[in-house]
This record gives C-alpha cells, sequence and structure tokens, in this order.
C-alpha cells in the first residue's frame, strides 16, 4: 500500500474551467426586467459573478433585501426552467480544461469542483462536457453555503478524504481566493477569469496560471 497521501485539486467553475459570461450576463438581464428593476450594464454583472446569486442581486435591487430577495428567486426560475427544458446554450470551457482534469486525475489527483452555481446549471454543463467522468466530488450553491465561505472546500474534503494540508482551490475571483483562505488551503489563480491577476496575487495566491498547462507542476511543488 501506498503511503502517498490523497491529493485534491479543487476548482471553481464559471471562469475557470467554462467561459459562462455570456449566459449569466443575458439570464441577469431578463431576470431585472421581470422584475422591473433597471437593466444592468455587462460589464456590472461580469464583475459579480462568482458571488453567488442571492449576494449579486444585492447590487442590482440598489441594496432592498426584498427586491433582491425577488431578482434572485427569477434568476433562479429562468435558469433552470432553461436548464431543465434543454434550452441553455453549451457555454464553452476554456483551453486545456477538460484535458487537465484527465491529467491530474491519471497522476493520482482527486479533483472536485466547487461553484456558487445552482445544481442543476452545474448538472446540466458538466454532462455534455463530458466532465462528470473527470471529477471526483462537486459541490454547489444547492449544497451549503457559497464561497468565500469555506463551507464548499470542507464538504469537498470531508467526501473525499483528504486534509487542508493536501488541497489546492485554482480559481479566477477573490471569491475563490477567500474561500480558499477561510479554508485553510492553498490558492491558485488564473490569467483568463473575471477578476485580474493583480487582485488574485493580494488575496495571496501562491501562482497565477498563464494556462492549464502549468498547473501539474505547479500541484507538485505545492505538495513538495
Amino acid at each position: 500500500m501506498s503511503d502517498t497521501p490523497l491529493r485534491l485539486v479543487l476548482f471553481d467553475f464559471d471562469g475557470t474551467l467554462c467561459d459562462s459570461a455570456a449566459t449569466i450576463i443575458r439570464l441577469m438581464k431578463q431576470a431585472c426586467a421581470a422584475c422591473d428593476l433597471p437593466v444592468p450594464e455587462d460589464n456590472f454583472i461580469r464583475g459579480n459573478i462568482g458571488h453567488g446569486v442571492s449576494h449579486a442581486a444585492l447590487s442590482y435591487a440598489d441594496g432592498d433585501p426584498v427586491k433582491a430577495g425577488q431578482l434572485a428567486e427569477a434568476y433562479r426560475m429562468i435558469a433552470r426552467n432553461e436548464y431543465l427544458g434543454g434550452q441553455a446554450p453549451l457555454d464553452p470551457l476554456f483551453d486545456g480544461a477538460a484535458e487537465v482534469l484527465s491529467d491530474l486525475q491519471s497522476q493520482g489527483y482527486l479533483t472536485g469542483i466547487i461553484t456558487n452555481k445552482s445544481r442543476t446549471g452545474l448538472h446540466s454543463l458538466i454532462t455534455r462536457h463530458g466532465l462528470d467522468r473527470r471529477v471526483d466530488v462537486t459541490i454547489s450553491a444547492d449544497d451549503c453555503a457559497v464561497k468565500p465561505a469555506p463551507d464548499m472546500a470542507m464538504l469537498a474534503m470531508r467526501e473525499t478524504g483528504v486534509d487542508q494540508a493536501n488541497t489546492v482551490l485554482v480559481g479566477d475571483t477573490e471569491i475563490d481566493a477567500g474561500c480558499a483562505a477561510n479554508a485553510g488551503i492553498a490558492f491558485v489563480g488564473v490569467s483568463w477569469g473575471y477578476h485580474s491577476p493583480d487582485r488574485l496575487t493580494q488575496m495571496g495566491a501562491v501562482h497565477i496560471l498563464r494556462s492549464f498547462d502549468e498547473l501539474p507542476s505547479i500541484v507538485l511543488n505545492q505538495f513538495t
């Protein structure tokens, strides 16, 4: 039996593995219109990706918790109906996303996704992209408190039996960085997501990826 401990590489989804901004922006605009709220600019919505729907909705509802709750529910309903109805677009994966998951698994790492996205949306996309066969654990906004709380990372570690010293989170926003810090695990940022690399470095990223090709060696160095 090998003495090598189990090691887990967790990934954020939107902005890290999948370029889903166009769909999120479109759905939020529809939800704002349905709730008779001003429709935000694309860049404003893009900057809120990763915060979770309930938190982001406060920004679009001018801080009104009642209107924000109605907006969040409208967004979830529109998104759920689209995904369950088979009408949701297949948002593209970033270059190398599927391959790096397979590469890490072939090297003996466990892999997982922790996302503030709903289970319905996540399942639809990872199944159609064939990622469900390349990850060992998935945690969504329906399972526990959303990032930057540590709950998603902690739940993924419990489900896989991996400790904090042998877990790393890869993400594109300060929300991911905050989750990693709160969970006591290492954080690796990506340069192609929705927050700038400088922000991720300031939040404690041990490395900023320029492509997924770099990740296996970064992970190996992190665990040695």
